[in-house]
């Protein structure tokens, strides 16, 4: 079956400075997309990931990473390295539950200290873990990168999809431009299927 992503080539200013070709085009770079990355790198097929951010958010997000992410971290070595990121159980292994952020505590619930907790960890040879989301993503971004030379991939961040078709052939024809903070930016294309076009990409 043809390609989903055949080709991304520069049509304007905004637009990546080479040609490239990939079966596989990766919108958005957050954890789930850059582990996409990770895993089709280390597979030998290339991708082109876009993503509107040029860099990590800081702000806080996602903080508790559960078990079967933790197993999939370990299929491609970046288990340990997301669990140095990781302060002491001790530190956040009580949920507290107060009236406010300052106010008097009603309640604290220690959830490790279940049966349910011992039967997981004599499951899995990974365990949950407490790392903030922009520090998973510094992880997986570096190991991306550090991958995608080797498999032909390429990460543009400060790109963003800014529409689709899908071509009678099967591949898929992408618009793409830069991001901008108010959303906005110069567009260009990207030809599936055997065609050509210009691209770039990102989506957040």
């Amino acid at each position: 079956s043809p390609p989903i992503a055949d080709s991304v080539v520069p049509c304007c200013r905004a637009m990546p400075p080479k040609p490239a070709r990939a079966p596989v085009l990766i919108a958005g770079g957050g954890p789930v997309g850059l582990y996409t990355s990770v895993l089709l790198s280390r597979f030998g097929v290339p991708s082109i990931l876009l993503e509107r951010q040029r860099a990590g958010i800081p702000h806080p997000r996602a903080h508790l990473i559960n078990t079967r992410s933790m197993e999939l971290f370990r299929e491609v070595g970046l288990d340990q390295r997301v669990e140095s990121l990781a302060p002491p159980m001790r530190e956040w292994r009580e949920f507290r539950y107060c009236r406010s952020l300052l106010g008097r505590q009603i309640a604290c619930d220690d959830h490790m200290a279940t049966p349910a907790w011992d039967v997981l960890q004599e499951a899995s040879p990974a365990r949950l873990t407490h790392v903030s989301q922009p520090g998973l993503e510094e992880v997986l971004r570096e190991e991306a990168a550090r991958l995608a030379p080797e498999a032909g991939s390429q990460l543009l961040f400060g790109y963003e999809c800014a529409h689709f078709d899908v071509l009678p052939g099967g591949g898929v024809r992408v618009e793409a431009r830069r991001a901008t903070r108010g959303g906005g930016g110069e567009g260009g294309g990207g030809d599936g299927g055997g065609g050509e076009g210009g691209g770039g990409g990102g989506g957040g």
